[in-house]
């Protein structure tokens, strides 16, 4: 029965990585589930079993991805103490994400599927949870004293939506450009947010 659940696993795990190669490297629309089938090496029926469509197989993808990154960050922003300090380090953390093929995928799934749709509601449950955890950030922000007391939530999206208006630029400048203009854009929008009567030790 052990080793059953450790097949069943060891298939699901082969099936989401070549899945994750094909769709950053051709994208969304133009990965068919033959193609996943014939990298993988297994039939339809077995990767049905596991996932219930192409839409369903990416959905998991992406929460997957999206737990990753923030595992990942969780351990980059350990070293940092001040909520300052840590928005700076996201800023950094934002930009190296901008590399993520699978950023490009994400787009096409959204315009092939549909933000109405079921799966288009599932995927959009998962950013709002990513946008959550960066809620979390910001709202120790503002109970640390380091923000001035506003909505942790508004604030969040502002934020988010800054960062992901910069992201544009991507294409016109190398990483430590880009690093170095988040970074600005960071400092701007900090002095702007920050809370008058918090003395900030650096």
């Amino acid at each position: 029965m052990r080793r059953r659940a450790y097949d069943a696993e060891l298939t699901r795990a082969n099936i989401i990585t070549a899945a994750r190669g094909l769709f950053a490297n051709k994208g969304y629309t133009a990965t068919s589930i033959d193609e996943i089938c014939a990298v993988t090496g297994y039939s339809k029926g077995s990767l049905y079993y596991h996932f219930k469509s192409k839409e369903d197989l990416f959905v998991q993808l992406a929460e997957e991805a999206f737990l990753h990154s923030w595992e990942a960050w969780d351990e980059r922003s350990s070293s940092y103490e001040t909520t300052i300090d840590k928005l700076y380090a996201y800023a950094d953390y934002f930009v190296d994400t901008l590399e993520k093929p699978l950023n490009k995928a994400g787009e096409d799934f959204i315009a092939k599927v549909g933000l109405e749709s079921e799966v288009g509601q599932k995927f959009l449950a998962i950013l709002m949870g990513y946008l959550a955890r960066f809620e979390t950030l910001v709202a120790e922000g503002v109970s640390s004293g380091e923000f001035r007391h506003e909505n942790p939530k508004e604030l969040a999206y502002i934020l988010m939506s800054y960062y992901s208006g910069l992201s544009d630029s991507y294409r016109m400048m190398d990483k430590a450009a880009m690093k170095q203009l988040y970074r600005n854009a960071t400092r701007l929008i900090l002095e702007g947010l920050a809370n008058p009567d918090h003395e900030v030790k650096r």
